[in-house]
């Protein structure tokens, strides 16, 4: 079990530690030489074990704020960073959401992680990055931060701050700068002078919500489109939505919670997006998806409610109702449900695939907990292509198997030991 830190009171935004945890005799066991590497690995918005590179051992992911979407390989157990070796350390975000799902067919497990788009306050400042010092820089106890971009033509860093806020938690400034036009034609050197230099100073460079395919020895950053940069993004849903055998998405947005001078970023419904097979995915509006979700959206997560083979989409609000939208339109698919070994009953890890033994569709892997703060149901919905006849196994450690599907067979149950039965159609 992975526990993930998020903010040290009052230090926002020194980074946090995480844990790992081991089940053991019904007990939960910290792992001491994992939890060391993840000690100080920064404020984790979100996280995910997915099998990135197909050994049978689940990777852990996590979406950090300021900071990157992080990746450590499973060595048997033994977690070992390689967010830098896989390139994924240049893309430096306010991430809030991760899930893993093959988004291009290759078998492989690619990463999505939703971040705060290109429709903030903040997008005429943040070529080529936006810069945050923090620290007690006024000496009285109290950890400050202070915002800044770099003018790219004067090659200086400029306070992103207007004085009556900068001022109100750093006296000092309304002191050494009498009028806020003084204080618009300074430098942040001129400011704030040698009270930076004992700050940790952050950057953030790529703000775009973004699928990261998995190309084996390095990911290949996508932005996604347009409606889903147009407001912060936090959950994430990885599902076939409409039966077509693409893996689609759907992205919680929205974020109300801004400072008096800054308007809400309200311009999402909660997206739904279409994926071509090949990682491409175009967003579809509300009159099409049947979405429109006007508050703060936050955790998502999908599940076969009904068993009528069709995903169904369950959205959670921050002081509003949940939301359920029930799939209709979408061509049925195989509802699948695995049952584990000892200590593993749902299959948590295991990787699934529908295929006819020439072309297979896209992996499906089983997640406890993904998105943002959400699990989807366990039972998975596989839409079937034409000739679909076989059913592809991967369990945690390695173990595969390659099942045949029954003609007529709506529901499929696959037992650890090999072992299918189906049902048809209720």
């Amino acid at each position: 079990m992975f526990v993930g830190g998020r903010v040290i009171a009052g230090k926002y935004p020194e980074p946090a530690s995480s844990m790992i945890f081991r089940g053991h005799d019904g007990k939960w066991i910290v792992d001491d030489v994992n939890s060391r590497m993840l000690a100080g690995v920064g404020m984790v918005s979100a996280a995910v074990f997915s099998d990135l590179n197909g050994d049978g051992f689940p990777e852990l992911i996590l979406a950090c704020d300021w900071g990157a979407v992080r990746v450590f390989r499973n060595e048997h157990g033994r977690l070992a960073e390689a967010t830098t070796q896989l390139g994924l350390g240049d893309y430096k975000g306010w991430w809030n959401g991760v899930a893993a799902g093959d988004f291009d067919g290759d078998g492989r497990m690619d990463i999505i992680a939703s971040n705060w788009g290109s429709n903030s306050k903040y997008q005429s400042f943040r070529h080529p990055s936006l810069f945050t010092f923090s620290g007690d820089i006024d000496g009285n106890g109290v950890s400050d931060i202070v915002e800044a971009y770099l003018d790219v033509q004067k090659k200086v860093l400029l306070p992103l701050q207007p004085l009556y806020l900068a001022g109100a938690a750093i006296p000092f400034l309304t002191e050494k700068f009498p009028t806020y036009d003084a204080y618009a034609h300074a430098t942040l050197d001129e400011i704030y002078g040698d009270k930076l230099k004992p700050a940790a100073k952050l950057e953030v460079n790529w703000l775009e919500s973004t699928v990261f395919l998995n190309r084996v020895d390095h990911f290949e950053a996508h932005a996604l489109p347009f409606y889903a940069q147009i407001a912060p993004a936090f959950g994430i849903c990885v599902a076939d939505f409409d039966g077509d055998g693409a893996e689609d998405l759907f992205l919680s947005q929205n974020f109300f919670a801004t400072h008096p001078e800054t308007s809400r970023y309200d311009a999402g419904r909660g997206l739904c997006l279409l994926g071509d097979g090949k990682g491409n995915f175009r967003g579809l509006p509300a009159q099409q998806s049947g979405i429109a979700i006007y508050g703060e959206q936050r955790g998502a997560a999908v599940c076969d409610f009904d068993g009528d083979g069709r995903v169904d989409l369950a959205v959670a609000q921050n002081g509003a109702a949940t939301r359920l939208y029930h799939n209709e339109g979408a061509k049925a698919g195989f509802r699948i449900r695995l049952h584990g070994p000892a200590g593993n009953p749902q299959g948590i890890g295991a990787i699934m695939r529908l295929g006819d033994g020439n072309r297979m569709g896209p992996a499906r892997e089983i997640h406890a907990g993904s998105g943002y703060w959400s699990q989807d149901s366990a039972v998975q919905v596989l839409a079937p292509r034409e000739g679909s006849a076989n059913l592809w196994v991967r369990w945690p450690g390695g173990k595969t198997m390659n099942l045949q599907i029954p003609p007529g067979a709506a529901e499929l149950v696959v037992g650890y030991d090999g072992q299918l039965t189906s049902s048809p159609k209720r």
